[in-house]
């Protein structure tokens, strides 16, 4: 087992949060995320460079820990055998060698997505109430956090660009489309037509599953969204009430706070 470091909240954390389209580090530092630098993941000369620009930044040379939260297993072994070796520690792993930041109630806690978990503890702990997080990332996820903070579930989407590739994929003549959102409500040609379908069919699908929840809870949880393609369908959420960026670092941070804290540190 891993023997984690005495906890010291003045002393900075590297975070690392592995996706399955981009890797992002960050340093943790009196629960603020600072200098969120992303690369694509599986790039190991890029990852090296912005997890070197962290060690390099920290004010003591040498931050408390480093934590990784991950739903990428292969790149996760990678980047962990790599900072083993850059530094004189090894990192901690949300799920492995550090709990969950919330209770999980589902049916198989440890198949739930680190990601999941780490977005609805941040959004937790900022709203201090029970909420649903919506992530419009690679993959969309629609996760439902009760009033004691607990993860209950959620519901699974394929994403933008997924949607978009599979259309072009597995038909003979449908083209390939940048996500986007026409102006008017249908689309004048076949491009906009699928950028229709796909931006405003997403959004309308997870309108559906929070009145779910809703009526589930007998009240209209708080809603709050994360993830790559949140700038661009934000217009047509009217449902949604807050929007921010990097919830699962913010979430991989409090794990490693929560957890030493826990300890009597």
């Amino acid at each position: 087992m891993i023997k984690l470091p005495a906890y010291d909240p003045d002393a900075p954390v590297i975070v690392i949060d592995i996706g399955n389209t981009n890797t992002k580090v960050a340093t943790w530092h009196q629960e603020n995320l600072k200098t969120v630098l992303s690369v694509p993941t599986g790039e190991m000369t890029a990852f090296h460079e912005a997890f070197l620009a962290h060690r390099q930044a920290s004010s003591t040379k040498n931050p408390a820990a480093t934590v990784i939260g991950s739903v990428v297993p292969e790149a996760l072994d990678r980047i962990r055998i790599h900072i083993g070796e850059v530094q004189d520690r090894e990192p901690l792993v949300v799920g492995d060698t550090l709990p969950m930041p919330l209770d999980v109630t589902v049916k198989d806690p440890k198949a739930v997505g680190v990601d999941r978990v780490c977005q609805a503890a941040a959004a937790y702990d900022r709203i201090e109430t029970g909420c649903t997080i919506v992530s419009f990332g690679t993959a969309v996820t629609v996760d439902l956090v009760d009033d004691d903070g607990t993860f209950l579930g959620g519901a699974i989407l394929p994403g933008v660009a997924m949607q978009m590739r599979a259309l072009h994929q597995f038909t003979a003549a449908l083209p390939t489309a940048e996500p986007g959102i026409p102006e008017l409500p249908y689309g004048t040609d076949t491009v906009e037509a699928i950028q229709t379908g796909v931006c405003r069919g997403l959004v309308g699908a997870v309108r559906g599953i929070v009145e779910g929840y809703a009526t589930h809870l007998n009240h209209w949880p708080q809603v709050v969204a994360t993830g790559g393609n949140a700038a661009l369908l934000m217009p047509l959420c009217d449902f949604i009430d807050t929007w921010t960026t990097d919830l699962t670092l913010r979430g991989i941070g409090l794990a490693y706070t929560n957890h030493l804290a826990a300890l009597g540190a």
